[in-house]
């Protein structure tokens, strides 16, 4: 009952707009731009980009848009140029702009009656570009970025060549709907683990299973869980992280975050868990001398300030196998970092990394600099320039 009346309420506020927009259409003539993450997310490409072109570009009236309730609201307080998720204001500008600009797509089209809602997508007159989240070589999103279907196909942000072939061989696009300019938040991507809040910090990332929403008592029966849990408790590792002065920080997927409260019993002096809100991921990684992750693409944030990683694959034949479209690459031979299968070759890895003063080998640098054009801070302004051409 209360979505149906979200509903009601979404189609009124999104008619009302639709309807003052072709009233003030010719007397609108600003520049705008609507730039977006996810509805609670401000910290990565979509944010970057958005402060970037705040700065250096004030011609633009550029806009954020996240849910009032969000744990980044904070980064908006002094700020006008922001957009509410379900508000009159935002589908208003969204009909005013000139560039719709997400990582995500165009979630924030509000659910309205019958076709409604594809009509007020069709009329959305500006350009859409896809800035992206991830780079593009360990998950498959055909059927979710496929060009046929994919709103924002007027022009999507890569990192390198690499991310080129796959979006043209596997997604439709074609050479000139692609520009590889690098991606935003690497501009602020710089290591400062050595001022980090934990000493010789090493994060733990998995990514996220299909299997694994709206668990809750029963993400305790999952395999990531036992992993991660087993980890924790694990008396060799914690006498390293001792010795050694290290600590293991844990910050699960933001689908699953709410799973974080059946670890913190497993939390000592050495070992943390993170949420969503503490710090961003960008931070944490920055933070950080060695990450475990498992097939997410944080890695690409990671190994681009020249910091190792392990993956670590315990579940490798059961996550491939459980989705319908397979990865681009193989996850086990063909990653910049380490690859491990099993509890106690994850802990001698860590050791062996730590000996070796955090430091990436030589070959998995130069498996690494394949994944990057431009290490030169200046992704945003080419991202600008790519966008103004439109």
């Amino acid at each position: 009952m209360a979505k149906f009346f979200k509903i009601i309420k979404n189609t009124i506020i999104a008619e009302s707009a639709r309807l003052s927009y072709f009233l003030t259409k010719p007397f609108f003539k600003k520049n705008i731009w609507i730039i977006s993450e996810t509805e609670n997310q401000a910290q990565e490409n979509g944010y970057e980009l958005f402060c970037w072109i705040e700065k250096n570009h004030k011609e633009i009236d550029v806009f954020y848009v996240i849910d009032k309730h969000s744990p980044a609201i904070d980064k908006f307080n002094d700020r006008s140029n922001w957009l509410a998720v379900d508000s009159f204001k935002l589908i208003f500008y969204l009909y005013h702009a000139n560039r719709i600009i997400s990582t995500h797509g165009l979630w924030m089209i509000p659910d309205e009656f019958g076709i409604l809602k594809k009509l007020t997508r069709k009329t959305l007159k500006a350009k859409k570009v896809m800035l992206d989240h991830s780079v593009k070589f360990i998950k498959n999103g055909t059927k979710y970025y496929h060009k046929s279907h994919f709103p924002l196909n007027d022009l999507w942000v890569t990192a390198s060549p690499i991310e080129n072939d796959i979006l043209i061989k596997d997604y439709g696009y074609l050479a000139e709907d692609i520009t590889v300019t690098g991606y935003p938040r690497f501009d602020s991507l710089t290591d400062i683990s050595d001022q980090s809040r934990w000493n010789n910090m090493t994060l733990f990332m998995p990514t996220f299973r299909d299997n694994e929403k709206h668990l809750q008592d029963k993400f305790k029966d999952t395999e990531l869980y036992h992993r991660i849990q087993k980890l924790m408790s694990d008396k060799r590792l914690n006498h390293f992280l001792q010795e050694k002065d290290c600590h293991l920080v844990i910050y699960l997927h933001q689908d699953i975050q709410s799973y974080s409260k059946y670890l913190d019993q497993y939390t000592n002096e050495r070992i943390h868990i993170m949420r969503q809100g503490d710090l961003t991921v960008t931070e944490l990684l920055k933070m950080s001398k060695l990450l475990i992750t498992d097939y997410s693409s944080v890695l690409f944030d990671f190994i681009y300030m020249n910091k190792p990683f392990i993956s670590y694959q315990f579940d490798c034949h059961e996550f491939i196998n459980s989705r319908e479209d397979k990865p681009h690459h193989d996850v086990r031979t063909e990653l910049p970092g380490y690859v491990v299968t099993k509890h106690d070759e994850l802990i001698s890895t860590i050791q062996i990394i730590e000996k070796g003063n955090f430091s990436m080998a030589p070959e998995q640098q130069q498996k690494a600099a394949k994944h990057f054009t431009y290490r030169d801070k200046e992704n945003c302004k080419r991202v600008y320039q790519a966008i103004s051409k439109l």
